[in-house]
């Protein structure tokens, strides 16, 4: 049975691929950054899942999760957490501190997932690591222009990944960026093009066909490649 593990899955897209691999018979070990709340758990009830206190801040947590599943393969390890201000970060109002912040989440957390669970990912039948990005990553496309602290977090993730790509080619690992597009959660709000469901629907179809050739690319949640 394939098993995949899924960071801040309490809400939005985490959710989401918890439910449609759970749905799909997949072992899911689900990250969540509190257990007590049973709001969070009740949604995230279903035979297949299994929540973990995982805050990707807090390196005592990431290594207690690692230890736990230490024995057990994980054919997919998703770095879905992510973090906005939610206001105003153009360059005249940006705070080093709340800059940091996002940092901590998208960048050193996803890092330190990756550095805990590459031999996890190594054992699994799949090896395969997605990072969720953003097209507001990309310096090509110049978007959302004005979002330093997000923005420049996301660029940082695709360059870990890219790097990761490289030097875990020899592990058979295939690491893959995704932006899921403009998606309808707690973060982006009800206006936008899609709805949870249909991004991940789509990124499932895309990451059901990834192997080695490609590695080290960034890709929309419909499988078009975006430009770094």
């Amino acid at each position: 049975m394939s098993s995949v593990l899924i960071t801040g899955a309490s809400r939005g897209l985490g959710r989401e691929f918890a439910r449609q691999y759970a749905s799909a018979g997949w072992t899911v070990h689900a990250g969540v950054r509190n257990l007590h709340q049973r709001s969070t758990i009740k949604q995230l009830q279903h035979k297949q899942i299994t929540c973990h206190e995982l805050d990707v801040t807090k390196h005592d947590q990431i290594l207690s999760v690692a230890a736990e599943l230490a024995e057990e393969p994980i054919d997919l390890l998703i770095n879905n957490a992510g973090f906005w201000l939610g206001k105003d970060e153009h360059y005249d109002r940006c705070d080093g501190t709340q800059w940091m912040e996002e940092f901590q989440v998208h960048l050193f957390g996803t890092m330190a997932m990756c550095e805990a669970f590459v031999d996890q990912v190594t054992a699994g039948d799949r090896k395969l690591i997605v990072n969720i990005s953003s097209g507001n990553g990309s310096l090509t496309l110049e978007t959302g222009i004005g979002d330093y602290p997000y923005n420049t977090s996301k660029a940082a993730l695709n360059l870990i990944s890219k790097g990761l790509a490289a030097d875990l080619k020899q592990r058979g690992i295939t690491v893959v960026c995704f932006t899921p597009g403009f998606v309808a959660t707690d973060m982006s709000g009800p206006d936008a093009d899609l709805s949870p469901h249909e991004s991940v629907n789509a990124m499932c179809a895309i990451i059901d066909t990834l192997g080695p050739e490609q590695t080290g690319t960034f890709l929309r949640y419909n499988g078009e490649t975006v430009p770094w």
